[in-house]
């Protein structure tokens, strides 16, 4: 059967853009499986509990995720509000290991950050510190992943783009559709084109 000269050239056409989008879905599909795997060995698991809070926390436990951020000195950044503001017992968690004492190091309850020193029975100086994207916003559409541990199921990763910038408080906000619940605060959102920590 012969095709009429113009439909054959747009089936040609498309089967040529088909070619050239799966290799290249299936190159970035490869490069986030690789980035979440390394993610795995600088995210960590949180446990906190305030029994004595400050007025504006509250009482009680709390579970979130952080990721290291100084492997020398055993520093892992979060969120303030999973360690609370108030005095808190901290405990940290790697991937296949047991959970061990942390102390705060610096809680900023405005910005919603905080830092924690992991328990120097803890070997932290082998850990490969993600980099950290401080200078440019991802363009919306940008590919990024978050991992943490969504609703209990630990060191999670989901899929998702920068779907936009919003500016509030005198900074920018990064709005992502990658699924992110409650276990995932603290932990990275995570450029899945060349690993680097964006929020």
């Amino acid at each position: 059967m012969k095709l009429p000269l113009r439909f054959a050239l747009r089936l040609a056409a498309l089967f040529a853009a088909l070619a050239a989008f799966f290799p290249a879905h299936a190159a970035l599909a490869d490069r986030g499986e690789e980035i979440f795997r390394k993610a795995l060995t600088y995210t960590v698991q949180i446990k906190s509990s305030v029994s004595l809070p400050f007025a504006g926390d509250s009482k009680g436990s709390r579970l979130g995720a952080g990721f290291v951020v100084d492997a020398e000195r055993g520093w892992v950044l979060t969120n303030a509000h999973v360690v609370s503001r108030s005095p808190s017992r901290v405990e940290v968690a790697f991937h296949d290991q047991e959970f061990h004492d942390a102390e705060k190091v610096w809680v900023d309850p405005y910005m919603d950050i905080a830092v924690v020193k992991v328990s120097d029975a803890v070997s932290t100086a082998a850990i490969e510190v993600p980099p950290l994207e401080c200078k440019e916003i991802p363009p919306v559409g940008h590919p990024v992943g978050a991992f943490g541990h969504p609703w209990r199921l630990q060191f999670t990763g989901t899929r998702g783009i920068i779907s936009g910038v919003t500016s509030r408080y005198r900074t920018e906000l990064l709005q992502t559709d990658a699924p992110i619940n409650q276990g995932n605060s603290g932990g990275p959102l995570i450029s899945l084109e060349d690993g680097r920590i964006v929020g």
